[in-house]
């Protein structure tokens, strides 16, 4: 007996970690190769390769042109030219098959193509008669799991067909309110804008489009952001990006990129030559070296680009570009840029790569909200901080630092990853007047870190650094160093430093350390012509209320009138550290102190 139809379905489904049983690739090609007069062959579910399918249908010679139906797929009608849509997907099962859309076959057809699609093999069969179909208007074979090889074999036979009437693909196709491609257009140079945003698009669709995009090289606009592309497809985007000679504009965002795919996408960006605008997933900016090291190179690789004038990411609703025009001409003098509140923070660390590579002459800068140290401490400021943006700061303030004269960051609380190389990039700013470092005694500095010159103490006494203020001893050491580096700053934190000769003093020694003790704010008035000096003080919850007393016995010879304010909320907050003072007021009667 001589078959004609050949089922070798396996129980694999596409994807990793699916167990179940197949045939081998060597029987299937036996008992393919046995059969003469093959008209039906079904090998799905037996994670065949492309290149079993190549090499099986080359094996078949001439013979696969008897095929009727392949991997559910109805190649008699393609190949008489009698159908005109061909839709592969589980909902049309019935589509170009001889039964009804109620049969028992289309059922089965159904469940065949939930499971398994029509595979990479299918694919190779199919794109081996659309060479010579006429027919063919509309064209689905989403979710058939065609992979690369499978996608890229159906583009380029189609690309092929001389005669090919194809419009529609998938979901790239118009509908009432996007207007999609019509594939058509290609081949006239019509279609110079595409705009595939929010279509579903996977990592086969993009496959495909790309072998177009690649052979017509007309589209001058594309947008296929918050598609569902992610390797292969990311792949074959990086080289159109490169390869383009027409692209102008593009807008990839919201594509679930992991970040070798936003390293891909950043190199392909700075290899190419003929964008103008440009938007990016370059995915959240975390502080970690190798996520880093990729939106430097972006940045940098910006400003030598040779026509890109905007650049923005991911952000929803809507992108915020970032002008580049001013950046490469040198013409910022204040950082951040205005109207950059609502800039992700990776492109705003891209930003500052590229003015750091520009050579910015900066002028301003700040990281972070603003506040009133002397007032209270900064802590609403600290918790909206960025520290993810400070490699790159570090960066913008080495290569700006000797034109910058007022810098003002925000330090998270807590914070010690980058705290001490922070401050030993802020000596470069020799022309520095005025410096905020909001959140400064919450940092975590380490000895260890401590550069060997600014071990001294200062005109701080030892009794108190070396013993009383032993936790906060490296602060003020680092303090005391940065600002002995900086002769010609006027104010730290709001703090008015005077000249070389008044910074020994007593008065602003106390006021200095006091911007070491976490959770305290001071401010040092002359008491409106009373004789006595007015220090208004704000103590948080976290404030160490003896720390405080003992960095004001620096000024135990001084008239001094107090106002102390404890700002907690909380009534047993506030008692208990009423009661860390009283030991001190018992202590040192003469003072004053105004509630």
């Amino acid at each position: 007996m001589q078959f004609e139809k050949i089922d070798l379905r396996g129980n694999h489904k596409p994807g990793p970690g699916r167990e179940g049983w197949e045939l081998s690739e060597h029987a299937i090609e036996s008992l393919v190769l046995s059969v003469e007069n093959i008209t039906h062959l079904d090998l799905r579910g037996n994670r065949l390769n492309a290149a079993f399918g190549w090499k099986l249908i080359k094996a078949m010679k001439k013979k696969y042109l008897n095929l009727e139906f392949c991997n559910g797929i109805p190649l008699r009608a393609l190949r008489m030219n009698s159908i005109q849509v061909l839709d592969l997907s589980p909902r049309a099962s019935h589509v170009g098959m001889p039964w009804t859309e109620d049969s028992k076959e289309a059922a089965i057809e159904f469940a065949n193509r939930g499971m398994y699609g029509i595979e990479v093999v299918g694919a190779i069969f199919l794109a081996h008669f659309l060479r010579l179909n006429t027919s063919l208007i509309s064209f689905n074979f989403r979710l058939n799991h065609v992979e690369k090889d499978g996608a890229k074999a159906l583009a380029q036979s189609l690309l092929g067909n001389a005669q090919t009437l194809l419009q529609t693909v998938n979901t790239m196709g118009p509908t009432k309110m996007k207007p999609g491609i019509n594939f058509s257009h290609f081949k006239t140079g019509q279609l110079t804008t595409v705009d595939l945003s929010k279509r579903g698009m996977d990592d086969d669709d993009f496959v495909f489009l790309e072998e177009w995009l690649r052979r017509y090289d007309c589209v001058t606009e594309l947008n296929i952001s918050w598609n569902f592309m992610s390797r292969d497809g990311i792949r074959k985007l990086t080289r159109h990006i490169k390869e383009t000679t027409r692209l102008t504009k593009l807008n990839c965002v919201g594509l679930p990129v992991t970040l070798e795919g936003s390293s891909l996408l950043a190199r392909a960006v700075i290899e190419n030559h003929t964008l103008v605008q440009v938007a990016l997933p370059l995915g959240h900016c975390h502080d970690t070296p190798e996520r880093q090291q990729m939106l430097q190179q972006l940045g940098v690789g910006l400003a030598s680009h040779p026509s890109l004038q905007s650049f923005a990411c991911t952000r929803t609703p809507n992108l915020e570009y970032a002008s580049l025009q001013d950046a490469k001409e040198n013409k910022v003098r204040a950082f951040p840029p205005e109207r950059s509140g609502g800039w992700p923070r990776a492109q705003m660390a891209v930003y500052m790569w590229l003015l750091s590579a520009s050579k910015a002459e900066l002028e301003r800068f700040a990281l972070g909200p603003s506040a009133k140290p002397k007032v209270e401490y900064p802590r609403e400021a600290c918790q909206g901080a960025s520290p993810d943006l400070i490699p790159a700061s570090l960066g913008l303030m080495h290569s700006a630092g000797h034109m910058l004269r007022q810098v003002s960051i925000a330090l998270p609380l807590g914070y010690g990853l980058r705290s001490m190389e922070l401050l030993r990039v802020l000596t470069v700013c020799t022309s520095l007047a005025s410096l905020k470092i909001l959140g400064f005694a919450s940092a975590v500095l380490k000895d260890s870190q401590l550069p060997p010159e600014w071990t001294s103490v200062g005109s701080a006494p030892r009794w108190l650094v070396d013993d009383r203020l032993q936790r906060k001893r490296i602060h003020w050491q680092a303090l005391h160093g940065l600002l002995s580096a900086l002769p010609h700053l006027e104010q730290f934190n709001d703090l008015a430093l005077g000249g070389p000769n008044m910074r020994e003093s007593p008065e602003l020694t106390c006021l200095l350390l006091m911007q070491c003790l976490e959770g305290v704010a001071t401010e040092l008035t002359d008491g409106g012509g009373s004789g006595e000096a007015l220090l208004k003080a704000s103590l948080q919850a976290e404030a160490d209320v003896d720390a405080f007393c003992d960095v004001l016995r620096i000024l135990s010879r001084t008239p001094l009138l107090i106002d102390l304010n404890f700002s907690d909320r909380r009534a047993e907050t506030v008692k208990a550290q009423q009661a860390r003072l009283g030991p001190h007021l018992s202590t040192h009667a003469e003072g004053k102190y105004l509630d």
